[in-house]
């Protein structure tokens, strides 16, 4: 009986710690599952960016011979491309090693070197197509790019500390960021980068919005950026006769089709042509010197012309996923300043998508507004991945069901 009873609870103790076992591998699996990145977000990021680099070659064969003068170099400009895809993927993922948390100490010596670079463009900047937007020291860059960065961290930053906070949800209180903010707004504006100001613009309402800014507060906002951006505007003598051509244009795509409006409506003949399935990857005739520097900011409609209304549904469906999973990464991120960080990147790539398929389609007039992971572009593509790399080390510190 005593034998029996032993083997009992020899058995009883073997099958407890069988199960603290089985319990502590599945707090380790959930741990390792959940310390992960979110696994959309990066499919999401990376069929972009493969998607993205193959229309980049399609989209720049024809463009790059010509520049080399009849060459066989039509991988010219995909080589870039790739070079730079390669560094930022590199990038990417060293950023989403680094904790957020360093990054955020950070964030005002960052947003202070941005304002830096700005005036620096004003002084020895280099231009291009009449605008003086670029930087080159060593590579040739825009500070634009890495101001939009600047911004959105700058606003976490001010929302998510308790002190501040409590006044910049008030009216008096846009002083805090307003001012800050629209002195860099105010520097791109006369370089003159129109769309860059109207994207900062509308992602810092977005965050004024998810920071709970009071409804007085915009109306203010409002009243003084209008004042501000025209005594800057009208100070530095910045000609603005252009943007009224492109209203024009707009508002007649057809009234100059040889001038003005030659552009979009080579996109609209690209986009027409391509119907459900396209002409097939690689056979656009637009891309053929009719629709100038299609690799840019128009590139979207060699992609429907190429692969038609259902490549662009694909297109447009990885952009859904990558939004749709940003903001899950806002709302289940551990703190307010990871919160916004995350909302407001993924509030810029939802704003420049929306706006570059505006232009595209001549929905909107044409601004230079490029498409994220696919406009060919070197140094704002490594920007973008390591925007991605932030958004990334986020989702590891999330905890939620990531898969």
């Amino acid at each position: 009986m005593s034998a029996d009873k032993g083997k009992k609870n020899k058995n009883k103790k073997d099958a407890e710690r069988s199960a603290a076992l089985d319990e502590v591998r599945l707090r380790i699996r959930e741990q390792i599952r959940y310390n992960q990145p979110d696994f959309w977000l990066l499919l999401a990021i990376l069929m972009l960016l493969g998607l993205g680099t193959m229309m980049v070659f399609s989209a720049s064969s024809a463009s790059a011979v010509f520049m080399a003068g009849g060459d066989s170099s039509a991988y010219a400009i995909l080589k870039k491309q790739l070079i730079f895809a390669v560094i930022g993927i590199i990038t990417m993922f060293t950023v989403s090693l680094i904790d957020y948390k360093v990054i955020a100490r950070f964030t005002l010596p960052f947003f202070g070197v941005c304002i830096a670079l700005l005036g620096l463009v004003q002084v020895i900047g280099v231009s291009h197509n009449n605008a003086k937007r670029w930087l080159k020291i060593g590579i040739e860059f825009q500070p634009s790019e890495l101001y939009k960065i600047a911004v959105i961290l700058f606003l976490a930053f001010v929302f998510s500390r308790p002190r501040i906070a409590y006044k910049a949800v008030r009216l008096m209180g846009i002083i805090i960021y307003i001012i800050p903010v629209c002195i860099g707004i105010g520097l791109i504006a006369i370089q003159p980068h129109i769309s860059c100001v109207l994207i900062i613009g509308l992602v810092m309402l977005s965050m004024m919005f998810a920071g709970r800014v009071k409804i007085p507060t915009y109306i203010c906002m409002g009243i003084f950026a209008a004042g501000l951006g025209t005594v800057v505007l009208l100070a530095a003598h910045v000609d603005f006769s252009y943007i009224s051509e492109r209203f024009t244009t707009f508002l007649d795509p057809e009234h100059d089709t040889g001038g003005d409006s030659y552009q979009i409506m080579q996109s609209l003949y690209a986009i027409s042509t391509g119907g459900l399935f396209g002409r097939g990857f690689g056979k656009s005739v637009q891309k053929n010197l009719y629709l100038p520097e299609p690799y840019n900011d128009f590139i979207l409609a060699i992609l429907a012309e190429e692969l038609g209304f259902i490549g662009v549904a694909l297109v447009l469906g990885l952009f859904v996923l990558f939004i749709w999973r940003g903001y899950k990464v806002a709302r289940n991120a551990p703190d307010r300043f990871s919160s916004l960080t995350a909302f407001g990147i993924t509030s810029l790539i939802t704003v420049q998508v929306l706006m570059n398929v505006a232009v595209v389609t001549s929905s909107m007039p044409v601004t230079g507004i490029s498409l994220p992971f696919f406009s060919y572009g070197g140094t704002s593509l490594v920007i973008l991945l390591a925007s991605m790399g932030i958004l990334l080390n986020i989702s590891k510190q999330s905890h939620y069901d990531k898969f």
